[in-house]
Order: structure tokens, then C-alpha cells, then sequence
């Protein structure tokens, strides 16, 4: 055989003729033209609008379920029987006990705030306590119930209706894992197995059987993790169609309803922030999708999973004060202008320039509620002398009247009739504590609470017609 032997490659067939391998001549073996299969049969616009979307050429048909669910009829069937289970074990007898359980002590006086409109303050967001109070009332409830001590017995108040809102959430989180877990691929018999643990998992049903936010945060947590799996199911074979569209934004609502039920929801926004990180690096590092079409990604995913939650956040965070509108026992943690907008405070304009002869209330700008009080109480130790304190709600103790110091028991000066004085820097005054007519006090006595050198004692002292001292005087510093 000749030393100057060389292979040539076939030529190709004509466009939309098969190919029909034969055997090399001399070789004695089959040759294969390509090691995969081409996608010749595309045209140049298929292909580009293939590419426009983010998917494979020859993918552009939808031939895989809404969000990767391929469930069978009998599936369906099965999960009814699994959610007839969750109800059984999670309604019987929800009526017992009849009395207040545990934190209800809380939640249901939240409730009870919501209906009366009276200003609360909580550490959780509104979204599940609002569900409970809706459910109180449209069952008829009146707030007056006040749900002081664990153990009181429920009297007019709905509260089979209020345990009704986390048990059926309860309920429906059952057939989320079911579902969630298909969604992942997984075997029917594995998400079976799983929806049952949830079924009769005991801290669960216990949580979904009482007045909690618990039970609301656990369905919002589940719905989320499906609502996210099912998009990424769709990411992968379709971006941009109507259903990515769907359960991108479904996503990106069941967040901000995981967050505005507690902040532990938080975890939850991270575990999905977690995972389009990744897609979207793998999306970057992917050199068929062009610049374009990542921000296209990027901008898609900032809309539906950050801005709309900030905005369902807020919007429950809206309801929430315009239900409060009336003054309660937590508006004393709020700053004085905030309390101006509530509803019975009756709280009066107050002029921005102050003179001598005003009636003020002082309060402190490092704490949440700091009034300067005083009421007629001594000090039980130091100089026993009336009490100065901090209070953190509205009330007539927390009036002081400006006194100029210089006048100060002239029995012939009438503030009321005297020229207006306003107050300037570095002016000595006196403050005139109004209900007991004693004035701010201090000396060189140690306070209760403290036995350092630096720290005097703050107290009220004096009476009506006492002209006082020097440790009655104050002077002013504005900055």
C-alpha cells in the first residue's frame, strides 16, 4: 500500500436529505458524519429568536407542565386524601380549651387594638396579625375582651374563628411540600412520605391549632419555596413567557407576605437572593447569552423580587396605620409629632418660639419616651426630697412653667400681662413643676441609683410663696 494514503471527509447532503452512513472501503468499519446530532433543520430567524429568550435553539414549543409539575390524575387524587388528613388532624375540636393559650395573651390583644383603632406597638409586621383580625371581624367581634392572662375563659369573643386563620394555613402548608417536591423532581413516593411528617409533626400542629403568627409564617415560608421552584423549572426551558413572568412576580409577593408576618422571613429572602445570585452568574459566564439579554435577566429579577416585596411590605405597613388611628398605650414610644397625628390625643398646635411665661413639656432625645416628670412622691433615700422621673406617655406632670429667674417671687409680676420675653441662649430661668409648684432642683447630694461624685441628685423643691436658691436655677443652651 502506498505511503502517500490520505482520509477525505465526506461530503455533506444536500439541506433536508438524510443521512445514510456506509462503510469506509478497505477500512472494514461504519463511519459516523457528526459525534452529536445538528440542529441543521433550524432557520436562522428560529434560531435567533431562540436566542433572544435565553433558550436552546429547537426548545421554543412548551412541551413540560406549568413549573415542572408532572402529576398525575391519581397524584391529584392522592393529595385531596392528604388534605382531608391535614384538616381532620388540625381542626378537631379547635375549640378546646376556651381559654386564653399561651401568647395569646398577645396576639389576640393586638387583635383587639386593630378593632378598637387604637395605636400599639409590636416587634412583628402586620400581615398575620391583620389576617387574625379580619377573621374576628367579620365573626362579629368587638375588641372588648382584653385577653390579660393565660388561662381566662373566652367571653363574646370569636376565637374559634381567630385559631381558624393559622389552622388552615396550617393545612395548606401540607400539600406545598407535597407539591414543592415534585416540583424538584422527586419521587411521588418521597413527597408522600414528606407531606405526612408535616401532617403530624407535633410543633407544627400545635403552633396551627392557637391565636400565633406562627403557623402564617410557616405557609408563607413553603409557598414561597414552590412558588421559587417552580420558577426555576421555567427558567430553564422558557425565560421571559407568561408563565416565568407569573411565577416570578407569585415569587416575589409570597417574600414580601414571608416578611411582613415576622422578620425571621428575612432568612427566607436570603435563601432565595442566594440562589439567583447563582443563576445569575451562571448566566454571565454563559457566552451565548449576550450583554443584553443578562440585564434583561438581572432587571427582571430586581423588579419582582426586591421592589415589588418592599412594596407589598409597605403597602401592609399602610393598612396597618390607617386602622390605628386613635391614640392607645403605645403611642407614648412614639416622637411627639407622630403622636400630633393620632386621633383623642389632644395635643395642641404648639408654637415653635418659646418665651417666659410658657407652659412646656421637656423630653429626652436619647430614649423612647422620656418625659421630665415629677409627682408627689419623695425619694426614699439622699436628700427625700419629691421625685424627678422620666415618663414616657402625655400627662398634666409633665407640665413646667418658665420662670425667669431674676423676677422670680416679685409678688407684683404677671406673666400674663408682662411683655414678651422670649427665650434666648445662656438665659437663667427657673422651671415651675405646675400641679405641685415646686421648681427643678439639684445639689450636691449623691442620686438613689448612683454613689459617684459627678452625679448630683435632680429634685423637686420648694412651695408657693418660697423664693428658693441658687440650685433652683437653670441656664439655657440652645444649639
Amino acid at each position: 500500500m502506498s505511503g502517500n494514503f490520505r482520509a477525505r471527509r465526506p461530503a455533506s447532503p444536500p439541506p433536508g436529505a438524510a443521512y445514510i452512513p456506509t462503510a469506509a472501503t478497505g477500512l472494514g468499519m461504519t463511519s459516523q458524519r457528526f459525534p452529536h446530532p445538528r440542529e441543521d433543520h433550524l432557520d436562522a430567524d428560529e434560531k435567533r429568536a431562540a436566542a433572544s429568550k435565553g433558550y436552546a435553539p429547537g426548545k421554543t414549543g412548551k412541551r413540560y407542565p406549568p413549573g415542572g409539575l408532572n402529576m398525575t390524575s391519581g397524584e391529584w387524587k392522592l393529595l385531596v386524601v392528604i388534605v382531608l388528613v391535614a384538616c381532620a388532624v388540625r381542626l378537631f375540636r379547635l375549640s378546646k380549651p376556651n381559654s386564653v393559650v399561651f401568647d395569646e395573651v398577645h396576639f389576640g390583644k393586638f387583635a383587639s387594638r386593630y378593632i378598637k383603632t387604637r395605636y400599639f406597638v409590636d416587634v412583628h409586621p402586620p400581615l398575620a396579625k391583620l389576617l387574625i383580625t379580619l377573621a374576628a371581624f367579620v365573626f362579629g367581634y368587638d375588641g372588648n375582651f382584653d385577653f390579660e392572662t393565660i388561662g381566662k375563659i373566652y367571653e363574646h369573643v370569636p376565637y374559634v374563628a381567630m385559631r381558624m386563620v393559622p389552622a388552615l394555613l396550617g393545612v395548606a402548608t401540607v400539600p406545598l411540600s407535597y407539591l414543592t417536591l415534585r416540583a424538584l423532581d422527586c419521587r411521588a413516593t418521597t413527597a408522600l412520605l414528606a407531606s405526612i411528617f408535616i401532617t403530624f409533626e407535633n410543633g407544627l400542629v400545635t403552633q396551627s391549632r392557637h391565636i400565633l403568627l406562627d403557623s402564617p409564617l410557616v405557609f408563607f415560608t413553603a409557598l414561597t419555596i414552590f412558588l421559587w421552584c417552580g420558577f426555576c423549572n421555567e427558567d430553564r426551558h422558557e425565560p421571559f413567557s407568561q408563565g416565568w413572568w407569573t411565577w416570578l412576580a407569585l415569587s416575589g409577593l409570597s417574600l414580601g407576605a414571608v416578611v411582613s408576618c415576622k422578620w425571621v422571613g428575612l432568612f427566607t429572602i436570603a435563601t432565595v437572593g442566594v440562589s439567583t445570585l447563582v443563576q445569575l452568574w451562571n448566566l454571565l459566564g454563559d457566552l451565548r447569552v449576550s450583554p443584553r439579554l443578562f440585564m434583561r435577566h438581572f432587571l427582571a429579577r430586581a423588579l419582582c423580587l426586591i421592589v415589588i416585596p418592599i412594596v407589598f411590605y409597605m403597602f401592609m405597613f399602610q393598612i396597618h396605620f390607617l386602622i390605628l388611628e386613635n391614640s392607645g398605650e403605645g403611642d407614648g414610644f412614639m416622637s411627639p409629632e407622630f403622636q400630633h397625628t393620632l386621633g383623642g390625643k389632644g395635643m395642641q398646635d404648639t408654637y415653635a418660639d418659646v418665651a417666659v411665661g410658657s407652659t412646656i413639656t421637656i423630653r429626652h432625645v436619647n430614649t423612647q419616651g422620656g418625659y421630665l416628670h415629677s409627682h408627689p412622691h419623695n425619694y426614699p433615700g439622699g436628700s427625700k426630697q419629691q421625685q424627678i422621673t422620666l415618663y414616657p406617655h402625655i400627662d398634666d406632670n409633665n407640665n413646667w412653667l418658665i420662670v425667669n429667674a431674676s423676677l422670680d417671687g416679685d409678688p407684683n409680676f404677671d406673666y400674663t400681662t408682662a411683655p414678651l420675653q422670649p427665650i434666648h441662649p445662656h438665659m437663667r430661668i427657673k422651671l415651675q413643676h405646675i400641679p405641685t409648684q415646686k421648681r427643678l432642683h439639684s445639689h450636691d447630694i449623691r442620686p438613689p441609683i448612683s454613689d459617684v461624685d459627678f452625679q448630683n441628685e435632680v429634685s423637686a423643691y420648694g412651695m408657693p410663696g418660697f423664693v428658693g436658691d441658687a440650685n433652683d436655677d437653670w441656664i439655657v443652651e440652645i444649639e
